[in-house]
């Protein structure tokens, strides 16, 4: 029984991970915007552009400044807001 749990602890957790989405080269856009209190889009540069949803609350006035070029959803980390640290819970390429 408990080889059976264990088994599906390890399915459940590989399949959580396989979804999450990942963005590269976040670093080269050029602006953001808010989309709500706690997801915003990264915009310009090359690429498709980014959407990150976060646990942490910021306004169109934030001072957002990207830390990694490279991460994926709940990477911790991610941005510098207003003095804050803040880690991505979700990110999408659009």
């Amino acid at each position: 029984m408990k080889k059976l749990i264990g088994a599906i602890i390890c399915i459940a957790s590989l399949v959580t991970v396989s979804q999450a989405d990942c963005v590269y080269g976040a670093k080269d856009k050029t602006s953001f915007q808010v989309l709500d209190g706690n997801t915003l889009m990264l915009k310009g540069g090359y690429g498709s552009n980014i959407i990150i949803k976060t646990y942490s609350y910021f306004y169109s006035s934030s001072n957002v400044q990207v830390l990694k070029d490279s991460f994926c959803s709940y990477d911790s980390a991610v941005l510098y807001i207003d003095g804050e640290v803040v880690d991505a819970q979700q990110v999408t390429r659009i």
